[in-house]
């Protein structure tokens, strides 16, 4: 009886699932304005996290950019100025220590406010094999695409959920999901 239940429960839910991607198909969701929040990008000084930075330079927040590189960092934070973004803050943080974070985190609450959207981009590829990677730079890897993660929410989720806003969006590659040859450590 109770695999019949959970059959059913499965089919029910399936059915739903399928009725509401079709009315959505036709019907699109209103996008949420991001005008005026304070966002937070981790590893803005290249790649993704400088594309998520001239992204958001468009819709009207002030931009909070973090990364290791400042030469990079400064780069975003001129691109997003000539892609219309008013307020932008640079900031040099290497993500790997959290004593740094948290230093960093103090000062930008400072400067700029309570941070509404957090992006945690920043990461780290090694391109060798696990073999090859010396222990310094697994660790390294760790602290940065994992913990980072952490010791950013600890210092910006408080006072998110003290004015219950906000978002906490998390980077991440589809090589955690399956093994990938010259991605470890």
């Amino acid at each position: 009886m109770n695999f019949f239940l959970e059959t059913l429960k499965v089919l029910v839910l399936s059915i739903y699932f399928l009725l509401e991607s079709l009315v959505l198909l036709f019907v699109p969701v209103r996008k949420k304005s991001v005008a005026g929040e304070i966002v937070l990008i981790t590893g803005a000084g290249s790649g993704i996290g400088r594309l998520l930075a001239l992204k958001f330079a468009r819709l009207g927040v002030t931009l909070v950019l973090w990364d290791i590189n400042q030469e990079g960092n400064k780069e975003t934070s001129k691109l997003a100025r000539e892609n219309g973004a008013v307020r932008v803050h640079a900031y040099l943080c290497d993500c790997s220590k959290r004593q740094e974070i948290y230093r960093v985190a103090d000062q930008v609450k400072k400067e700029v406010g309570d941070v509404s959207i957090l992006i945690n981009n920043a990461g780290i590829v090694t391109g060798k094999t696990f073999i090859d990677s010396p222990d310094s730079l697994v660790e390294k890897t760790m602290e940065v695409n994992t913990m980072a993660h952490f010791w950013t929410y600890k210092a910006f989720l408080p006072a998110m959920m003290a004015s219950n806003h906000g978002h906490l969006v998390s980077i991440a590659s589809s090589a955690g999901l399956i093994g990938i040859n010259g991605l470890a450590g």
